[in-house]
């Protein structure tokens, strides 16, 4: 049985089933621009063995610069280059001044002098024990001295660790990579070696090895792809923890065809021949290996990836905002091209959605899987928080206020039944413009459609749309608004001190300004009040619809929802005084007046034994189920939620659930009681998919 985190679906490890035409689809990157041309002096065509990583704000890249048999520009021994970032995407190299180069030091040279910068890998060390003039290594060497360990406090001056090497077993004339493994607590060590196959043929292929200090390592185990793995040789691996998951492990590494060469490779590399292109696979364990036989990174329509030793990815994977204005943050890689050729070669940049290496994938004609048993726990809060900008003040006029600076969500602890007579009452003032302004609601988007039920009392500030009413009530069909001809004052009226209220009886609906009845509407029979898809919210809708979808921004003063109607003269008294003065502490419900001594708590003046809401812990939604999916406009997804004995549980069949269409990181599941699964947790439910035309990438429970 699995606990939940991200779980991706790149492989078969947590699917007991698939049905129909759903199958697990490597997808492939898109090709990006040209991050860097190696066209210095000290650079060349065979610059190699990239590095990138992302510090915070700041993207570093490493490589060799070495040039072969190139007109124009001489041979020189191998030099290890640094270039820099600010957004990953578009790359400087910084004139350092550390090493010199012919009678020069106006280079972005970090290394040099001797056989380390052939394959100088470097890497941030995330051990929380790394002092900080260590906070950078690096490892690197060669066949016959083995492998050394290097040390920085910036990524850009280095000094050996120690004069011997930390590790000696192994062909290490490659990328050899190491990180530290916050999950494990351990550093991990991938180099490549030749691994005997059969009658004495032996491959290029991948150990792995530990440490507990990155000196004193573990004997090396080679990776496990499968009994029915194909020999495949592997140049490099670039293997890493995915940012998004560091339980996972992916790797980018090179494929090598020794025998194969193309027409438009002249170089020769030295009279050695070979094709290049790239493949993916990733682990849950850094032994087992889900490895595709299917290219990753074809070398495509550019004849320079058609030549000796290119396609090379860069170790390293990292987060850079997408140029489509509007979407999301994507994945980075980089990988070589025109290596070996009579001009610099080049590291060019790739990218992919996040999580979509791999889906799920199904055609429009259908198919499902199933997972393995799973648990999750409820979602601890992320959107707590210390400095809140919501909270009660005391106000010039002498009184106080729930100020709310920025959009926000609470929950108010009433009952999804509110019965057949309510009365809904806020008191606001210095209230920003919107259009429209969600005030009280228990909505998640759609139609106003009968039998739904959905509730929402809304208002615009400062303006008038011919769309909208200027306040309006929905419920289960029905709508009655006061239009803005009826106030033409609005503009200043909705931006003062303006008390609001809506009656609810058994389907008749009436809506007053400031004590003054506006507008009548409904129809008699609808009886009590019911808001299935979750109680009433204060400021915003339920998910999916958005978490700052039309919130309220403002000054409230009081608000109170109270299981019985108001008269016309108790509103009037109201709007002229306080709702104190008509709503007194034998009525049911709730009422909040900001006269309370903590700042950050709402108390209930109906019911003080019940617990004040805290202004700090925004309340989004609760527990849910979230997709990075991808449909098109005629295909959905659906799930059904079972119980550990495979059957489904009642309120999140297939039957019951929302059909799910779009495209995000974060979809948002929903069955017809809306989106929250926090009964489920803490016990092992399985999760059955039915797929139209669709992609999942991963989920994972909580809060969008």
């Amino acid at each position: 049985m699995a606990h939940a985190q991200r779980e991706l679906l790149w492989d078969m490890e947590h699917i007991t089933e698939m049905t129909g035409g759903a199958k697990l689809t490597l997808h492939h990157p898109t090709f990006r621009d040209v991050s860097i041309v190696h066209d210095a002096p000290w650079e060349g065509n065979v610059c190699c063995y990239h590095t990138v990583i992302q510090d915070g704000a700041k993207y570093m890249m490493y490589y060799r610069g070495m040039t072969w048999n190139m007109p124009g520009m001489a041979a020189h021994p191998d030099v290890t280059c640094y270039a820099e970032s600010d957004d990953g995407i578009h790359w400087r190299k910084p004139n350092l001044g550390i090493f010199e180069f012919n009678g020069s030091k106006d280079n972005n040279i970090i290394w040099m002098g001797d056989a380390s910068t052939h394959n100088f890998a470097p890497f941030l060390d995330t051990n929380p024990a790394c002092p900080p003039e260590q906070r950078f290594k690096a490892i690197g060497g060669t066949d016959t001295k083995g492998l050394f360990l290097y040390v920085s406090p910036d990524g850009v001056h280095w000094q050996l660790a120690q004069p011997d090497p930390v590790f000696t077993k192994g062909l290490f004339d490659s990328q050899n990579t190491a990180f530290y493994d916050n999950v494990r607590n351990c550093y991990v060590l991938h180099f490549r070696d030749m691994q005997p196959i059969k009658d004495h043929f032996s491959v290029r292929a991948i150990l792995r090895a530990t440490s507990q200090d990155a000196i004193h390592w573990s004997e090396a185990e080679w990776l496990d792809y499968g009994p029915d793995a194909q020999p495949m040789e592997l140049y490099t691996n670039a293997i890493t923890p995915y940012v998004r998951c560091p339980e996972m492990y992916i790797g980018f590494p090179k494929r090598f065809l020794r025998n194969r060469t193309t027409v438009y490779d002249h170089s020769g590399g030295g009279g050695i021949p070979g094709l290049s292109d790239g493949v993916f696979m990733s682990s849950r364990d850094d032994l087992h290996y889900h490895r595709w036989s299917e290219a990753f990174i074809r070398p495509g329509l550019q004849h320079e990836r058609w030549i000796n030793r290119n396609n090379m990815a860069a170790s390293g994977c990292v987060v850079t905002h997408s140029d489509i204005p509007g979407t999301p943050d994507e994945l980075s890689i980089y990988s070589t091209e025109a290596y070996y050729s009579d001009v610099p070669n080049r590291i060019r940049r790739h990218t992919m959605r996040m999580d979509g290496f791999v889906s799920v994938q199904a055609p429009y004609s259908g198919g499902s899987f199933t997972m393995k048993p799973i648990t999750f726990k409820p979602t601890a809060n992320p959107h707590a928080m210390p400095d809140c900008p919501v909270q009660i003040i005391n106000r010039p006029q002498g009184d106080r206020a729930l100020k709310v600076l920025q959009p926000c969500v609470y929950t108010l602890p009433v009952e999804k039944n509110l019965g057949k007579q309510v009365t809904f009452a806020i008191t606001i003032d210095n209230a920003e413009t919107g259009s429209p302004r969600r005030l009280f609601s228990s909505y998640a988007g759609g139609k106003n459609n009968p039998g739904e039920r959905k509730f929402l009392l809304d208002m615009q500030i400062g303006a008038a749309s011919s769309d909208w009413p200027v306040l309006r009530f929905w419920y289960d069909g029905m709508e009655v608004g006061v239009n803005a001809a009826d106030c033409p004052d609005w503009k200043s009226l909705s931006r003062s001190r303006l008390a609001i209220v809506a009656t609810y009886n058994d389907g008749l609906i009436s809506l007053y300004l400031n004590g003054k009845r506006y507008a009548t509407g409904g129809e008699s029979g609808h009886g009590d009040l019911i808001t299935p898809i979750g109680p009433v919210r204060f400021a915003e809708d339920y998910p999916p619809t958005a978490t700052t979808n039309e919130p309220y921004l403002g000054e409230v003063l009081e608000m109170a929802i109270v299981q019985r109607v108001l008269t016309d003269d108790e509103i009037a008294s109201a709007a002229a005084k306080n709702l104190s003065a008509v709503v007194s502490e034998t009525d049911k419900g709730l009422h909040y007046d900001m006269q309370n001594k903590n700042v950050w708590q709402l108390a209930n003046r109906l019911n003080p034994n019940q617990k004040p809401l805290d202004l700090r812990s925004l309340s989004w939604g609760d527990t849910m189920l979230l997709l990075n999916a991808s449909t098109s406009a005629a295909g959905d997804i659906r799930c059904e939620i079972r119980d550990e004995n495979n059957q489904p549980i009642p309120g999140f069949t297939l039957a019951e659930c929302t059909p799910l269409y779009g495209d995000d990181l974060e979809l948002i599941m929903t069955w017809q009681n809306g989106p929250d699964i926090t009964s489920l947790a803490n016990r092992p439910v399985i999760l059955h998919f039915e797929l139209r035309d669709a992609d999942v990438y991963s989920f994972t429970f909580g809060q969008p």
